[in-house]
């Protein structure tokens, strides 16, 4: 199915609006009617300017700069129109739906941290089996130090494997924190 004119604009407007930030800014940039400098957005954010200009980036066509101030496009307006929709006529009935959301929404794992712990899954078991054919090897040529390198690289990678497995059985915190940080 092609994508028309309006299915591109609805993209756009959820685009900008699924993060924090760039609401944020929107709502910054709309509460002024002349425009907002850069400075402005960038204290009012409290953003570092790497992140900042990335989020303004994001919201070309929603946005523009004219004579060093930022302003809200049409486009812009009418996302801006659309936040104050999005809690409208909420009640206590439909919290356990934004809980059921949350909850299932915390339990995924990004795909690009997900084949990060595959690939370190498939590095530590290439580790593992080359010390068990090192250990296999030294029993017959004898040597302690040999199996005790063996053993110690298959105990270590073994460990690594359990550890990235019950990572993506688990999720822990950290590595949410960890994905955050590296995708923002």
């Amino acid at each position: 199915m092609a994508k028309t004119g309006r299915d591109e604009i609805e993209d756009i407007i959820l685009q900008a609006l699924s993060h924090k930030e760039r609401r944020g800014i929107l709502k910054i940039i709309g509460a002024t009617k002349g425009g907002v400098t850069y400075s402005s957005i960038l204290g009012e954010t409290e953003l570092n300017t790497g992140h900042l200009n990335y989020h303004l980036r994001s919201l070309e066509g929603l946005i523009e700069k004219a004579d060093g101030l930022y302003r809200l496009t049409p486009l812009g307006t009418k996302a801006l129109n659309v936040i104050p929709t999005l809690s409208q006529d909420v009640d206590n009935g439909m919290l356990h739906y934004v809980e059921s959301a949350r909850s299932t929404k915390q339990g995924l794992l990004h795909p690009v941290a997900k084949g990060l712990i595959y690939i370190g899954i498939a590095v530590n078991g290439v580790v593992f089996l080359a010390g068990l054919v090192f250990f296999i090897m030294t029993l017959t040529g004898g040597g302690i130090n040999g199996m005790l390198v063996a053993g110690a690289m298959m105990l270590v990678s073994g460990v690594i494997i359990w550890v990235l497995a019950s990572w993506l059985r688990t999720v822990p915190e950290f590595m949410r924190r960890l994905e955050n940080k590296i995708l923002k």
